[in-house]
């Protein structure tokens, strides 16, 4: 009466996934984050961002090393003036010029614009280096999510399937009866709408698990090769939500970035106030120089100067730039803050969907015990004439209902726990995974 083809159809991609679960070779939860957050582009992208920046560090600490400048030249020299003159031979005399320079510039003080400039970028590339982390772990979190949600419909499709099995039975049973005369048209008519029912839940379930796997494929950045290995929480717990907010506004990687931005901003001003202090460089020099303006010979020197230079007045520029970097200091506050209440927001939904799901899960195992209680029962009165066919396939369809929500409760409680570790900011710390670098950035 039904379909092998369809059959076929609906256990081939589920066979697959589930003939190799116990694999040495199935993919685990920690090598699918290391190929999403190692293959992830905005994670390369920061990561480079963060690499030019340690940079633009290494930049404004060459302020504090000398300067040395050669320059040189060599060409033809037509001069005309007094001492070409006075040679009597004519108004203009043409040489061959010939000269070089040799200059060492040494900062001694700049107003403490090189070592602001230095700690400014310093903290630029803190916090560049706390996005990293940040962004990082969201594609943790993500593949977590996509990892557990294929884990979660792979079971829900293999129970499906047991259902769809358990239904097949008794319909034979059924069919037989009826064939004998031991029961009537209606009870083969409805065990074939309920039948016809369980392959209806199985086709659901299969799309569920074939739209987990598309979204584990964008993550992750590729479907998985082999089976997945079941997913556990054996993390380090917070005991409470006070415990866990604590460590999210002390950890989190978010805030710790706005609050190298608030340093990085301060640093820019103190830059900004360094054009009201005077620049002092040791200036060492020596000069060569041949036939130059129309006097045959050389002319050598060298020199050792203290050189002072003092802006007295620039139009009012560098007072608009030390308030413009106010204003950015309060603008990167504020920010702080907006950044603060996101992160205590993620934390509470977090640990209410943990708690929650803690809950559902006690009731969902007495609800599961109790169904299976009444469904053995029931088969038993069954067949003794008490129960009718239609009171045993409500119960396989309590059953049904029952396993399924607790199976998905137990995932969601999983994931729920991972989630509140996310939300402290320390994922990827307490999974012990180190997966950005440079060389990364090189790839």
């Amino acid at each position: 009466m039904f379909s092998k083809v369809f059959i076929f159809k609906a256990f081939f991609l589920t066979g697959m996934l589930f003939s190799i679960t116990q694999s040495v070779f199935a993919v685990n939860l920690k090598e699918a984050i290391e190929q999403a957050v190692t293959t992830n582009p905005s994670v390369l992208e920061q990561l480079n961002q963060k690499l030019s920046r340690d940079y633009d560090v290494r930049q404004a600490q060459a302020g504090y090393l000398p300067r040395i400048d050669l320059n040189a030249s060599y060409g033809a020299e037509t001069s005309d003036n007094n001492s070409t003159r006075l040679t009597g031979s004519g108004h203009s005399r043409s040489m061959n010029r010939q000269e070089a320079t040799l200059v060492l510039r040494q900062m001694l003080f700049d107003g403490f614009q090189t070592s602001s400039e230095t700690a400014r970028n310093e903290f630029r590339s803190e916090s560049a280096e706390f996005q990293l982390i940040n962004l990082s772990q969201e594609v943790t979190i993500d593949t977590v999510t996509a990892y557990i949600n294929v884990l979660r419909a792979q079971k829900l499709v293999q129970y499906a399937q047991d259902n769809v099995k358990i239904h097949e039975k008794i319909h034979d049973q059924v069919e037989l009866r009826s064939k004998m005369g031991a029961d009537n048209q209606g009870s083969l008519s409805q065990i074939v709408g309920r039948l016809n029912l369980a392959y209806a839940n199985l086709e659901a379930e299969q799309n569920n698990l074939e739209d987990a796997l598309t979204e584990y494929e964008r993550v992750v950045g590729s479907m998985p090769e082999t089976a997945l290995e079941d997913a556990s929480f054996n993390l380090n717990f917070p005991a409470s939500y006070e415990e866990t907010l604590e460590k999210a506004v002390r950890n989190h990687p978010a805030i710790r970035a706005a609050e190298a931005d608030i340093k990085a901003v301060r640093m820019q001003q103190k830059t900004s106030k360094s054009n009201y202090y005077p620049d002092l460089e040791l200036q060492l020099g020596s000069e060569w120089a041949d036939n130059q303006n129309g006097v045959r010979g050389h002319d050598n020197g060298h020199y050792a100067l203290l050189n002072v230079r003092y802006n007295l007045y620039q139009g009012g520029e560098h007072q608009a730039r030390i308030t413009r970097d106010a204003y950015l200091i309060q603008e990167a506050m504020q920010r702080k803050d907006v950044t603060r209440r996101k992160v205590a927001k993620v934390v509470k939904i977090a640990w209410n969907a943990y708690q929650s799901s803690e809950k559902r899960a006690r009731f969902l195992q007495k609800y599961v015990q109790a169904t299976i209680k009444t469904r053995n029962a029931y088969e038993q009165q069954f067949r003794i004439g008490e129960r009718t066919l239609l009171d045993l396939l409500n119960t396989e369809n309590e059953i049904f209902s029952a396993h399924s929500e607790n199976i998905k409760n137990k995932y969601e409680n999983i994931l729920a726990r991972y989630r509140v570790i996310d939300s402290m900011g320390i994922l990827l710390r307490e999974l012990k995974l180190n997966v950005v670098s440079e060389t990364t950035a090189v790839k």
